[in-house]
């Protein structure tokens, strides 16, 4: 069984394959990839975190008040509900399939925790991603997007489903409004079922194997890891290589602008970028945010 999604073209090789290390977050831990010593991004994005599968205790799990600056902050949920606000007074809550999108631009406080309503939606499953704004909009104002589950670009065909939340990936353009070319999409392959798409050849990009077992460009990638692709031409090849359902998330875009300063919660292109929004946050000028 495949689904060739375009013509079939040489794929991309795979450069190098990431582990992922457990981190604390909130009240939870979570499986990091990005940023890894040997790579610190792909593409505009520096950041992936995946939390889950876990049973969330209602009032009590989530991730409280804390401020971002030079990023945009991207939660995508495989299952359960979750709640956004933020200090620009921006609130919204998506279930499964969905997407919470912020920009924090020059600063933003917020806030998201788990809101099942089902018992279906006591188990919280996702990734939050970040991306490294352009240095343009570093310092620009704050927005917040809410991509329900339906809002995403999608179609099934030959045992591969494609959902598309922001860029274009296989004839399909995400929902996502964005600030520089990227691509999130998230593939789910059924036993025997292998996925191909050209990507534009300035783009990086990367496969995150959510559960199962893939073989992208012909390499093993297994669950918790990160395949990196090699620029330029060739297409996305990511192949179902066990008898369980395969759950990837594909990334990329053209490089981010560096350099590239992190400090925690902040991602700037200067040691002096960082130190303002450091000062910003301290003396309330990224607004506040109860509890």
């Amino acid at each position: 069984m495949s689904a060739v999604i375009q013509e079939a073209v040489r794929p991309r090789a795979v450069e190098r394959v990431l582990g992922s290390e457990v981190a604390p977050v909130g009240t939870f831990t979570v499986r990091r990839a990005l940023p890894a010593r040997e790579r610190h991004s792909i593409g505009p994005w520096v950041f992936l975190d995946h939390f889950g599968p876990f049973k969330v205790k209602p009032g009590h799990d989530g991730v409280g008040p804390h401020p971002h600056a030079g990023i945009e902050t991207v939660t995508y949920l495989f299952s359960g509900r979750n709640q956004h606000r933020d200090s620009a007074g921006h609130t919204g809550i998506v279930a499964a399939g969905g997407a919470q999108w912020m920009t924090a631009g020059r600063g933003i406080i917020h806030a998201e925790r788990p809101l099942a309503e089902t018992d279906d939606e006591l188990t919280m499953h996702g990734l939050q991603l970040w991306t490294s704004l352009p240095r343009l909009s570093k310092l620009g104002a704050p927005r917040y997007q809410r991509l329900e589950a339906a809002a995403i670009a999608a179609f099934e065909r030959d045992g591969v489903q494609v959902r598309v939340v922001a860029g274009e990936l296989a004839g399909l353009r995400g929902p996502a409004e964005v600030l520089m070319p990227l691509v999130l999409a998230h593939l789910t392959l059924q036993p025997g079922a292998r996925f191909e798409a050209r990507l534009p050849e300035a783009f990086e990009a990367g496969a995150y194997v959510v559960s199962g077992e893939a073989r992208v460009g012909g390499e093993a990638v297994r669950e918790g890891e990160l395949a990196v692709l090699a620029q330029g031409e060739g297409a996305v090849a990511i192949a179902n290589a066990s008898q369980a359902t395969l759950e990837v998330m594909l990334l990329g875009g053209t490089p981010a602008e560096g350099p590239l300063v992190f400090h925690g919660p902040f991602v700037m292109n200067s040691v002096e970028q960082v130190r303002a929004a450091d000062v910003a946050y301290r003396t309330g000028r990224m607004g506040t945010l109860e509890e």
